[in-house]
């Protein structure tokens, strides 16, 4: 297992693209993003995902979040992309702002929970970008650490989560924070909080409107 370390304001793409050859490769890093640690694999791959799970301990039922490298790609992931979506995506993305959409058929059953909505966030991090851009893939952004314990600001903590287990961690510098992205599922005209984080109840608010009170799974 190899850590690299990137200038967070201007990255190696030669290391970067060490990165995206893992992950379309099947393998599982540990990345930088603008809120906490990600693990990071081919989110469209039933057997990369399956390692993510593994190796979070994760509940099969919960759905993973994943991030995406423009609109473009994002529309092929999804049916249906609600108007009042493209007003959140318009002022937040890229961003802290992970929006539950209902998910394409294309997707992995495993990425969904046995659901049928993926969450999904244009980040606003360089070094996240380039990778995206590098693998021409989606990929998974669930935080780096096992499940149920302290999300991880730094590629030195990812390491202490998880070792040699990982096929590389990318060192971008410390998190600003360990607040993860805000979730919130859109359907039809109702936007509802699933989760506040990074971005703020009073932000969305200010933008779309008032949330709908009954949360919806």
């Amino acid at each position: 297992m190899e850590i690299i370390r990137v200038n967070p304001d201007k990255p190696d793409l030669n290391l970067v693209h060490k990165a995206a050859e893992i992950i379309l490769n099947e393998g599982v890093i540990g990345y930088p993003t603008e809120t906490v640690y990600g693990l990071g694999a081919n989110a469209l791959s039933d057997a990369a995902v399956e390692k993510v799970f593994k190796l979070k301990g994760r509940e099969r039922a919960k759905p993973i979040l994943i991030i995406s490298s423009d609109i473009e790609q994002v529309t092929k992931l999804i049916s249906s992309f609600p108007a009042r979506a493209e007003i959140l995506a318009r002022f937040f993305w890229p961003g802290p702002l992970t929006i539950v959409f209902e998910a394409s058929l294309k997707l992995p059953d495993l990425l969904l929970g046995g659901g049928s909505r993926i969450g999904i966030r244009i980040p606003d991090n360089r070094t996240c970008l380039e990778l995206l851009k590098l693998c021409g893939v989606p990929i998974t952004s669930t935080s780096a650490n096992i499940s149920g314990q302290k999300n991880p600001i730094s590629a030195q903590e990812v390491y202490e989560n998880f070792g040699d287990k990982l096929d590389l961690i990318i060192d971008g510098g410390a998190s600003p924070s360990r607040t993860p992205s805000t979730v919130v599922l859109v359907k039809h005209d109702n936007v509802t909080l699933i989760r506040e984080g990074a971005i703020t109840k009073v932000e969305i608010e200010q933008t779309i409107g008032n949330l709908t009170n009954e949360k919806e799974r």
